[in-house]
């Protein structure tokens, strides 16, 4: 947990983020890999490419969302033909998800449109400053790590 005297600097970094990405999203959103597609099914979709196949209810324990609205959203993602949706052979009662090939490559397409869009922004950065970023993402990246093994969870065997 931060400390209340860091606590500013935390909250100008969102508020820098926000601004970021607001300036990124008005120039970038035409390029969408498919419109019909909204922000809370690619974030299924992400959870999915990064967990492999999943119980409905654990993925919407991990979303925080009701396992109702991750019904809803799945059975779009099914009927758009990027996840897949079947019973868990061993408990009937279990629904188990997983990403289609169509929802894999529409996360490369999007994944791709927002490393061309980074691509653009640090082409705009001097050496220096392009030293800064990488600096701050390597922190980044080290307390990202910190922070996932403090919150993985200890397998439970399943029955």
């Amino acid at each position: 947990m931060a400390s209340t005297s860091i606590r500013p600097a935390i909250d100008a970094a969102l508020a820098g983020y926000a601004r970021l990405v607001e300036l990124l999203s008005a120039t970038r959103t035409q390029d969408f890999p498919d419109p019909h597609v909204t922000m809370a099914q690619m974030r299924v979709l992400m959870l999915l490419s990064a967990v492999g196949e999943a119980r409905m209810s654990d993925l919407a324990h991990q979303l925080g969302i009701a396992p109702s609205t991750l019904s809803s959203l799945v059975d779009r993602l099914v009927e758009a033909g990027f996840a897949n949706r079947r019973e868990d052979a061993r408990d009937r009662r279990t629904v188990l998800v997983s990403l289609a090939p169509a929802g894999a490559r529409m996360l490369d397409q999007f994944n791709e449109l927002g490393a061309d869009a980074l691509r653009s922004l640090l082409e705009q950065l001097n050496d220096q400053e392009l030293a800064t970023v990488n600096q701050a993402i390597e922190l980044l990246v080290a307390a990202a790590r910190r922070l996932s093994a403090q919150q993985r969870p200890t397998e439970e065997p399943r029955p």
